[in-house]
């Protein structure tokens, strides 16, 4: 009886053992959790910052766009008129520009540069000028005549510091004039100044 009574009791102790180790390798336990989450926490500090840095880098590409288009409508007034137009920063009129995270509306800037025939291609999240020997706007212009130094000027990233970028059109003998913003030379590159193209000051904010 001894030995029948423990045969019968041996298989139901073993279910429910086989429950019990079922049901605990079911969950997770509080370190398995911790280790999720520092890990995903790792990833999002990589992860975010890039992206952003990469959506800032999108919205500068407006920037090298227009200064591009700028300088084009310049040069083709000039050979008209035999003269650049000089041209206040805009949509700002002038200032020193806030942050410029969101879009503004571009009608100020088809205005001032209306003698020219430029405006932008859409909205836009920079300012806009353009500095000539007969109005360097602020700036210093070491040409006495055909050049001109077209800016944008903007605070991607809302941190109080500006951005700039330059395309510098210098005279003959290569001398240019500065921005009329804040006074920026074109940038060095490979030892001498960065003209007749878009370039970044490097030195200002990145954003």
């Amino acid at each position: 009886m001894g030995d029948g009574s423990q045969s019968c009791e041996s298989p139901h102790r073993e279910n429910v053992m086989a429950r019990m180790h079922i049901k605990r390798s079911g969950g997770f336990t509080l370190i398995e959790l911790m280790i999720v989450v520092a890990i995903i926490g790792i990833l999002a500090s990589i992860a975010i910052p890039s992206f952003i840095n990469y959506q800032l880098t999108s919205k500068r590409a407006e920037a090298f766009a227009n200064l591009a288009s700028l300088a084009k409508s310049q040069k083709s007034y000039y050979a008209e008129f035999n003269s650049y137009v000089p041209v206040l920063s805009a949509p700002t009129g002038g200032g020193v520009p806030g942050p410029t995270t969101i879009k503004r509306d571009k009608t100020s800037i088809d205005a001032a540069f209306a003698d020219v025939g430029w405006t932008p291609d859409g909205d836009v999240f920079f300012d806009y000028d353009t500095s000539t020997p007969a109005d360097p706007m602020g700036g210093t212009c070491f040409c006495t005549d055909s050049c001109f130094t077209a800016a944008a000027y903007g605070d991607l990233d809302g941190d109080g510091l500006l951005s700039a970028l330059i395309y510098a059109q210098p005279d003959a003998v290569g001398d240019y004039c500065t921005t009329g913003n804040q006074n920026l030379a074109p940038p060095l590159l490979n030892g001498s100044r960065a003209v007749s193209q878009v370039t970044r000051v490097i030195g200002a904010d990145d954003f």
